[in-house]
């Protein structure tokens, strides 16, 4: 399962170890493993996407 982040912080990111980086700009949709999401959000980089009925998408 993956969540649905959006990217406020344009840069290379990598989910997993084994995966490789991805090149992202601001704004930008994204699915992530929860665990990265959270760690995205923490250090203010991304923020959970919400859709109109304020509820989380999965991937």
């Amino acid at each position: 399962m993956k969540v649905i982040i959006e990217i406020l912080e344009s840069g290379k990111y990598r989910d997993q170890a084994w995966e490789g980086t991805f090149l992202s700009v601001k704004g930008e949709l994204r699915a992530v493993t929860p665990s990265y999401a959270a760690q995205l959000i923490g250090q203010a980089k991304a923020a959970l996407y919400l859709d109109d009925n304020g509820e989380m998408k999965f991937a």
